[in-house]
């Protein structure tokens, strides 16, 4: 009577056992699968934001690029988004920008001349992408970038590559 309890119970153990294996088969482990997935997807997101965007796309030196300095009369102050709860006004004094050109880009002589003729649009970005950030999430390389990627954009060319701000203060 002993061995056949005992088979009983080795059976139920074993049974158990192909029970629980069944389960960590089919539904943990696919939940561990997208876990996996989304954290190497995040991780790749993160690697892109931390390289230099324009690495691959800098086909120029130092000795390539010339500067168009705009200075404003007076400093500007451009109003920041207001964050959610924060009744305070913040602001940021900007007294001027300049320009990096790239002199081999194909069309650097044609939009050199267009901005250095008329400067409101690039003036119009900068303002627009600044006042874009609240005080608390304005980080000056990103902001820079993205003003650099818009006048791309707006005048369809790789010949700017780099915007410098003019004694930027947040406040």
């Amino acid at each position: 009577m002993k061995k056949n309890i005992l088979t009983i119970v080795i059976m139920a153990a074993t049974l158990i056992n192909v029970i629980l294996s069944a389960v960590l088969v089919f539904s943990v482990m696919p939940a561990m699968n997208k876990t996996s997935n989304l954290v190497d997807k995040v991780a790749s997101v993160i690697d892109l934001e931390i390289e230099d965007a324009n690495a691959e796309e800098q086909e120029y030196t130092i000795d390539d690029l010339v500067a168009y300095t705009k200075t404003y009369d007076a400093t500007v102050n451009i109003n920041l988004k207001k964050e959610a709860g924060d009744d305070t006004n913040h602001y940021a004094q900007l007294s001027g920008f300049t320009l990096s050109f790239n002199t081999k880009a194909e069309d650097y002589s044609e939009i050199s001349e267009s901005i250095q003729g008329n400067d409101v649009y690039v003036d119009d970005i900068v303002k627009e992408t600044i006042s874009s950030y609240s005080a608390s999430s304005i980080d000056l390389v990103k902001v820079r970038a993205e003003i650099v990627k818009k006048i791309q954009e707006k005048y369809n060319t790789k010949a700017v590559v780099e915007i410098s701000l003019k004694d930027p203060l947040i406040a």
